[in-house]
């Protein structure tokens, strides 16, 4: 049997598997673009700032020196709220979190939830009294799926038919989600259908059935574009296809072998680094220092003119010395006029301010970036010398996207033998992701190839959605094509050689 011909053979025996694949994968990839279109919108987009006046921080000293409020504290910030600024405690990863009163120490009773009922309506739009249930989430679910990393979140649903539920992570003051029924149903077809989630408990079950499905996607996409550019007619001659629906087949093959190709390729790589590498440590609390003997000066503020803040926080800077930074908020005209800023992302600051929590003193020579220095040093135990490269992070991309939702951050490379990537947050020492060379390989095929994230800075984000879907539409119309062709070739019974035409979704051609 010669090559074309074994092409061929091939191309027809996969074509069933692969039709089963790609109505699966297809239908269910549309649904992802889909609950982004269809999805509920938030009300607001940048988190909620403050104006601070310096007697509102007089108390500030003598609180953080009460051990029994701040001790074993892994964040420590002043944050706004729906009263007014407050000091916020976190101790852990995922315990809620504490609130104190400036002006008496006062803690607030269940602090960590009004936070989060205040917050679901500053991105709602709507009011308390809407709220229908409340619950501290400290786990991943269909309607909160591990995609979002941050935890604990609250789970805030309000009344009405809608179902509009807000997954709120108070620490950041994020919206770490929001869904509704309709968006809920989308998300649950694409996990279970996409993703496969309900083989989650058996993961080498999932690994073997997903991989040897995108394998035979991909050799299925090979041997159909063998067989387009192989079985050409003879140079200067022209053969009509007869029949319409081979002629159709054909044509869509030159256009949707590549797509095929890519989603499959990065599919199946995708899966492979997911199930056997095992990953490092994503999201991670710094550590605050010693808290005694902080200046209570604070004329300082007067010199921010009343500019809206979105937290001060306590941190260490070298030497262990405590630190205040203040983040600015951005002007509200820089505000994202849609929901994109979610995903291309846009700093949720517009510069910081740092003061010796000793002396009161304004650092006029330190700043962020050698915050994320020492930060790197401390978490990665790394020296200064150790640091290739640091890059301030402005916006989402394959190395570091909108999952984490936490903007501005430094990237710190590392010159080790991992290729060690850093994202660090100054403005709680949180080391809020990390990466090797081998997940940024990983990541950025998936961007390219499964994605199409290339396409955004050219057509925009909702442009490429749009191509990404009329593909796939183009996909399944070929694949229910190639599925009558091979259902009317079975009916025959042919037992001769099989024609070329009898394929499943791309590339088949004919040969008479």
């Amino acid at each position: 049997m010669n090559l074309k011909k074994q092409w061929l053979v091939w191309h027809n025996k996969l074509g069933w598997y692969a039709l089963a694949g790609i109505l699966v994968w297809a239908l269910s990839g549309i649904s992802h673009p889909m609950m982004a279109w269809f999805g509920p919108k938030a009300a607001k987009f940048f988190p909620p700032s403050v104006s601070l006046q310096a007697e509102d921080l007089g108390n500030l000293p003598q609180l953080l020196a009460d051990e029994s409020r701040v001790q074993g504290a892994r964040v420590v910030k002043v944050v706004p709220s729906r009263n007014g600024p407050l000091l916020q405690v976190t101790e852990s990863e995922t315990a809620p979190r504490n609130y104190y009163g400036l002006s008496d120490g006062r803690e607030i009773v269940e602090g960590d939830l009004a936070q989060a009922r205040w917050l679901a309506g500053y991105y709602s739009g709507r009011s308390d009294e809407q709220i229908a249930d409340v619950q501290l989430q400290t786990q991943f679910d269909n309607a909160y799926p591990s995609v979002n990393r941050l935890l604990p979140v609250y789970r805030i649903e309000y009344a009405g038919d809608d179902g509009l539920t807000l997954f709120v992570h108070t620490e950041t003051a994020a919206l770490a989600s929001i869904t509704n029924n309709s968006k809920s149903f989308m998300q649950g077809i694409f996990r279970q259908l996409h993703t496969f989630a309900w083989l989650d408990g058996l993961e080498y079950g999932r690994l073997v059935l997903i991989g040897l499905l995108m394998l035979t996607l991909f050799a299925f996409a090979a041997t159909g574009i063998a067989l387009v550019f192989a079985l050409r007619p003879p140079k200067g001659k022209s053969r009509k296809i007869k029949d319409g629906k081979r002629r159709y087949h054909r044509w869509l093959g030159y256009a949707l072998w590549l797509p095929l190709l890519g989603w499959s390729a990065s599919g199946f790589y995708h899966l492979l680094q997911q199930s056997l590498v095992e990953p490092v440590q994503g999201l991670r609390l710094g550590e605050v220092g010693e808290f005694r003997n902080l200046n209570a000066d604070f004329n300082w503020v007067n010199q921010l003119d009343g500019r809206a803040i979105n937290s001060l926080s306590l941190i260490s800077g070298a030497g262990d010395e405590p630190l205040y930074r203040v983040g600015f908020a951005p002007q509200k005209s820089s505000a994202p006029g849609s929901r994109n800023q979610r995903f291309d992302g846009r700093p949720s600051e517009a510069g910081a301010l740092f003061v010796n929590a000793r002396t009161g003193e304004l650092l006029q020579t330190f700043a962020d970036r050698e915050q994320a220095q020492l930060l790197a040093g401390r978490i990665g135990d790394i020296e200064p010398q150790d640091i290739a490269d640091m890059q301030l992070v402005t916006r989402y991309g394959p190395g570091y996207d909108f999952r984490n939702k936490r903007l501005p951050v430094w990237q710190v490379t590392v010159a080790d033998t991992d290729k060690t990537t850093l994202f660090v947050d100054p403005a709680t020492g949180v080391l809020v992701d990390q990466s090797r060379g081998i997940d940024r390989a990983e990541r950025l095929s998936f961007s390219l190839l499964h994605k199409w994230s290339h396409l955004t800075p050219l057509t925009g984000r909702q442009g490429r959605d749009l191509l990404i879907v009329f593909t796939l539409l183009l996909l399944l119309l070929s694949s229910a094509i190639g599925g009558v062709m091979l259902a009317k070739r079975k009916k025959r019974g042919a037992k001769a050689q099989p024609q070329p035409a009898a394929a499943g979704s791309i590339g088949a051609v004919a040969t008479q």
